[in-house]
């Protein structure tokens, strides 16, 4: 099967709204803008709550899980609609506010900044700049481990310790400068990787063991915070399984029992 295998057996995370968002859209959206030039840019699994104001001014409410940015003026973003159940375009410029995807909290301006910033064209600062170097140097990691703490689309506060103790280690691994850490909060509030860019995650990690073996002490504390982990600890056996055999044992000094091993 392969590590791999086993993540795409899993099925993706469904996409799932903030509580208590009422979420609602006109009866029919705008035309898509004219635009051809889409690309993932890193954008590739960000995923929010907007408050959106089509070219009619009409007003909706909806959930969407990027897929791509065209960055030419006027900046569009493809997305996955939640309300629609599929892909639709939005103008960056039409989105009057953001609604943090854990939390249901709307976001700061600054904060909104921050979440797109990255993605855009032009010099985002310093802070940002480094957020943005950050981004690419623990984005797989953190794919993986999403889809392991979000099986019902929401993450849990002991996950997100995880996962932020996993990205600052990372940074110090790869000498990235560490922003402000409610910037790198911000980013895994809002991320809902889609299965298909977890899988590209994957597969960049197993070609490179260091990375890998920096994951794996993650990986298990995330499944071990799930309240399912004890009906799916088998489960987690036979993937500490497939990393042994791909690795060739010897290449990652796993424990004898990882599963128990302490944190």
């Amino acid at each position: 099967m392969g590590v791999v295998g086993w993540f795409e057996k899993r099925g993706e995370a469904p996409l799932t709204p903030p509580k208590g968002l009422r979420e609602y859209a006109p009866l029919l959206d705008d035309e898509p803008e004219a635009h051809d030039d889409f690309r993932d840019n890193g954008i590739r699994g960000l995923a929010f709550a907007l408050e959106y104001c089509d070219s009619r001014g009409w007003a909706s409410t909806r959930t969407v899980r990027c897929l791509a940015i065209d960055t030419l003026h006027p900046a569009c973003i493809r997305a996955y609609c939640n309300v629609r159940k599929e892909a639709r375009t939005f103008r960056v410029d039409r989105i009057i506010s953001i609604v943090n995807l854990r939390t249901g909290q709307i976001v700061s301006s600054d904060e909104h900044l921050a979440l797109l910033a990255p993605y855009l064209p032009g010099e985002p600062g310093p802070r940002l700049a480094d957020l943005s170097r950050l981004q690419d140097a623990a984005r797989d990691g953190v794919y993986a481990l999403l889809h392991l703490a979000m099986p019902d689309g929401r993450l849990s506060d002991t996950a997100l310790a995880v996962i932020m103790g996993y990205v600052e280690a990372e940074a110090v691994a790869q000498h990235c400068a560490m922003p402000p850490r409610r910037y790198v909060k911000l980013w895994i509030d809002n991320l809902s990787p889609p299965l298909d860019a977890v899988i590209d995650s994957v597969t960049s990690l197993l070609d490179d063991k260091d990375r890998f073996s920096r994951l794996l002490p993650s990986l298990l504390r995330v499944a071990r915070s799930r309240d399912s982990f004890a009906d799916e600890e088998e489960a987690f056996r036979e993937l500490m399984t497939e990393v042994r055999q791909h690795f060739r044992s010897s290449v990652i000094d796993l424990p004898i029992d990882p599963l128990r091993a302490t944190p």
